[in-house]
């Protein structure tokens, strides 16, 4: 990359970033960081060694502990490389030759990454808050960018432990406003190293402690929750968290797009905090809210009194029901009393028209044909017995039985 190309990144960044408005605060420095560091890393530089353009602007302890050294500035070269010797062979020649012009491209990258910092840095803020740092004579000439933002970071509002001290509690909050979970374990992590940079640490497991209570009383992903809960301490981390709930928000969005849509994490959360009797709700949230409890409460209502009336339907067929069984009873015994009769009436007939009346039992009976049988005929001694005959049924005692012909020997 040219020093004009990488001038005119610069030139667009610069005028695409909205200017900070006062002191800037340690929220504010990180935000420009995180713009600026992706446009280093990209500018080639340093190719056989191991440092990069990001050394520039990140503090001295963190580039340290990412590259293993400081960032070396490097010293304008010389338009000839002195050290090749006259009667250097071709060979030799040709080699330090290339060496020498890399080290030339190394310094045109780099003296290009620094005004284009420099300038990125004054435009965005205000001069009033680097003023220190001017001398009367150079200027900003002999400053780096490194200098002002160092002087910002030592001098701005946001990193002193009495601004610091409620940020564990805020970060008890972050789940509300999450719309997935890759977004807050960003803010998590973010918030874990602002603490970092005020001298107030905060560990894995305090992380990993705020999330777990998020998520568990959100109900977002209620089964991973169970999973994740019944493990051994041990496989309980925040690595192994980010894998779980990430995995988890992945194949729950593909739930909500397969369909059609449904809440974001903050909308568990924030019914959970209502729930609690917290009042972090705006006024359009709580809205919403109470239009969806009103919904839910109107189908429930109208559930009720559905049942409810399928209830009372099926008592009342269940009467009617009863009602058809004992009248079909009543029929059935009516029919069987009637075919008795007939049969009675049709024996007596038939012994009539065959017998005389000295044929006959005087006092005889019989359950299924009556009081006019023959000598030898009782209700024990039947040969065509109804249904329901009797045995032990006589005159005296007739057991519901027959009463045809009664009377008959009066």
């Amino acid at each position: 990359m040219s020093p004009e190309e990488i001038a005119l990144v610069f030139a667009d960044v610069t005028a695409k970033t909205t200017p900070i408005n006062g002191n800037p605060t340690d929220d504010d420095l990180t935000a420009l960081r995180d713009l600026l560091y992706p446009i280093l890393l990209s500018i080639p530089y340093d190719v056989n060694g191991v440092h990069n353009l990001v050394g520039l602007i990140q503090p001295t302890a963190t580039y340290v502990a990412n590259w293993t050294a400081a960032f070396p500035r490097p010293a304008r070269p010389a338009t000839y490389d002195p050290n090749i010797a006259n009667d250097a062979t071709p060979v030799v020649r040709a080699r330090m030759e290339a060496a020498h012009s890399a080290l030339i491209a190394d310094y045109a990258a780099y003296a290009a990454a620094e005004r284009g910092l420099k300038s990125f840095l004054q435009t965005t803020i205000d001069e009033l808050w680097y003023q220190d740092l001017k001398d009367p004579t150079t200027f900003y000439n002999m400053v780096t960018a490194h200098d002002i933002i160092t002087h910002l970071d030592d001098n701005c509002g946001g990193l002193h432990p009495s601004e610091l001290i409620t940020l564990p509690g805020e970060m008890s909050g972050y789940y509300a406003t999450a719309v997935g979970i890759p977004e807050y374990i960003y803010a998590m992590e973010r918030a874990q190293r602002k603490l970092l940079r005020g001298n107030l640490p905060m560990s894995n497991d305090a992380l990993l402690a705020i999330a777990s209570s998020s998520v568990l009383a959100a109900q977002t992903f209620p089964r991973v929750t169970d999973e994740w809960e019944a493990r051994a301490p041990a496989n309980k981390t925040w690595a192994q968290w980010k894998i779980v709930y990430n995995a988890a928000h992945t194949a729950r969005k593909r739930l909500l797009l397969a369909s059609g849509g449904g809440e974001p994490l903050h909308a568990a959360a924030n019914a959970a905090t209502l729930n609690q009797g917290g009042s972090n709700l705006d006024a359009t949230t709580h809205d919403t809210l109470d239009q969806y409890l009103d919904n839910l409460a109107n189908a429930a209502t109208q559930e009720s009194t559905l049942l409810a009336k399928i209830s009372e339907k099926l008592d009342s067929l269940g009467t009617q029901m009863m009602s058809i069984h004992s009248a079909v009873n009543n029929l059935s015994q009516q029919v069987n009393n009637r075919a008795n009769n007939n049969n009675s009436r049709n024996h007596s007939r038939n012994n009539n028209n065959s017998n005389t009346r000295s044929n006959y039992a005087v006092n005889g009976y019989c359950w299924t044909h009556g009081y006019k049988v023959g000598t030898t005929h009782s209700s024990s001694t039947c040969s065509n017995k109804a249904e329901g005959h009797k045995d032990t049924a006589t005159r005296t005692n007739t057991m519901n039985g027959s009463t045809a012909n009664r009377g008959w020997d009066t």
